[in-house]
């Protein structure tokens, strides 16, 4: 929700009390197909910096470029990230409802 706030300028409360859970889901859903978030920027940034090392005889491949935002990070467990953006979009739908 941060970075659908973020790209959308506005901030979470505003982003609760103008979007519907509909449209959340909608976001939701595109962001899977095609990220809104930097993530994108930064893969497309990786490809092309590892094209240019490539073409100057560099064996590097796109994802060896990528930028580590936290080192201490552990890998990501996707079931854990699916049930914490689970809660999270109870959360919200509880605060609309409540803010109704």
């Amino acid at each position: 929700m941060l970075t659908l706030a973020l790209r959308l300028g506005m901030t979470l409360q505003e982003l609760r009390e103008r979007m519907s859970a509909e449209e959340l889901l909608l976001w939701m859903a595109y962001n899977r197909d095609s990220p809104i978030g930097d993530v994108r920027g930064d893969i497309q940034t990786s490809i092309v910096a590892a094209a240019a090392f490539q073409a100057q005889g560099a064996k590097v491949c796109a994802i060896d470029l990528l930028p580590v935002w936290r080192a201490d990070a552990e890998p990501v467990d996707e079931v854990e990230e699916a049930e914490q953006g689970e809660q999270l979009f109870k959360t919200f739908l509880k605060a609309a409802s409540e803010s109704s």
